[in-house]
């Protein structure tokens, strides 16, 4: 190692100007590579700044939008929060139902709450089963069924059943004065299970 050490510094000395070359050759490329090195590592950088710059500025173009998304979904929370019944508050729920009663100048035969189901696993929502029944003329049915379905409360229809019958001068319902004279058109019988969403 000594001897190759001694040849190098001799050979150095009858060649000084090769010496030179190779030293200059050798820095010069060691400082290429590590320059490369530098602009790859900065073209990294400024591609990840230029990616987060595009994505901020999409997130400021659309913030008017984004913030008019978040009300719509707060005031649809809103809605569904507040139109959610208390299963053990009976009479304000059938009173939901005489409300629609009203709307649709048709009462109803039959309404019952019946017993809740356990909760489905995973269902942030508790369902409460009840039946119903009225009869009437097709239009005042569909006008029934239709404040049902379109109605404040969350209702999911689970069975229904139409079947009609021949006009008759008879009371519809439990009140007498709702009666249908003899010259009606054909009666429509509506039943129908449905379920109206509870607080858990």
């Amino acid at each position: 190692m000594k001897e190759r050490f001694q040849q190098f510094l001799a050979f150095s000395r009858l060649n000084p100007v090769i010496v030179a070359s190779l030293t200059i050759i050798v820095l010069m490329g060691s400082a290429s590579y590590f320059l490369w090195h530098k602009q790859h590592v900065l073209n990294a950088d400024h591609e990840t700044a230029r990616r987060t710059g595009e994505t901020m500025m999409e997130s400021l173009t659309g913030q008017t939008r984004i913030n008019s998304e978040l009300a719509a979904a707060t005031a649809a929370v809103d809605f569904i929060d507040r139109n959610l019944i208390n299963e053990a508050d009976l009479a304000e729920n059938l009173g939901y139902f005489y409300s629609i009663e009203a709307t649709a100048r048709l009462r109803f035969s039959q309404l019952n709450q019946l017993s809740s189901q356990p909760q489905p696993e995973g269902s942030l929502f508790k369902p409460v089963p009840f039946t119903v029944r009225a009869t009437g003329p097709y239009r005042q049915i569909m006008r029934l069924l239709h404040e049902i379905e379109t109605g404040p409360r969350l209702a999911r229809i689970r069975t229904y059943s139409f079947t009609q019958s021949e006009g008759s001068g008879g009371p519809v319902g439990r009140d007498s004065a709702a009666s249908i004279a003899s010259d009606t058109p054909d009666l429509v019988t509506m039943e129908l299970t449905l379920d109206l969403l509870a607080r858990p």
